[in-house]
């Protein structure tokens, strides 16, 4: 169903609406979701909170891409599910060192913007295997075998990736 048709259902709190977009992008979820998770289970639990939240969020949300949308709240809530970051989370961790604990609220918006501009200008791969891992939290093996890489390259990647963030981070004032 086309997402323009599932916020029609979300908007008039049709019943049709969850299971809609169960079947739109319940795999999609899922597997955000179970990279975050450690059970089955907890990703189901995760994903019923998610399709509450998003009835709840809409109306009066109205996002422009509600697959993106999805996507965050699913992986919010999947954060929120664990008691202590991720491994993916602590290698990223690791670039953002330095900052305050407590950012206000625009500081976080421009430190999103501050990143979506350095991706930009990263090639595809790195870019990729970037997003792959600290956005759906892919395995480092689960990012090779998509981009058919080896995960020695892969980790290289990664790495010089997060060196080259750390970097550009310095430069945009974020990190001291």
């Amino acid at each position: 169903m086309q997402d323009a048709a599932l916020m029609d259902l979300l908007t008039q709190r049709s019943e049709e609406a969850i299971p809609a977009l169960a079947e739109t992008y319940g795999t999609y979820c899922r597997a955000i979701a179970g990279n975050i998770l450690p059970s089955a289970e907890d990703a189901e639990e995760c994903l019923s909170d998610a399709w509450l939240a998003l009835w709840n969020a809409i109306p009066p949300a109205r996002p422009e891409s509600l697959k993106a949308y999805l996507g965050a709240v699913v992986r919010n809530g999947a954060l929120r599910r664990l008691r202590s970051l991720p491994e993916p989370a602590a290698e990223l961790d690791e670039a953002l060192a330095g900052r305050d604990a407590v950012a206000e609220r625009w500081e976080a918006r421009a430190l999103g913007e501050a990143i979506s501009a350095f991706l930009r200008r990263e090639s595809a791969g790195s870019r990729a295997a970037f997003v792959r891992r600290y956005w759906y939290a892919d395995s480092v093996e689960a990012v090779a075998l998509r981009l058919g890489w080896s995960v020695s390259k892969t980790k290289s990647v990664l790495f010089r990736t997060r060196k080259r963030l750390r970097a550009h981070l310095e430069k945009e004032g974020f990190l001291v």
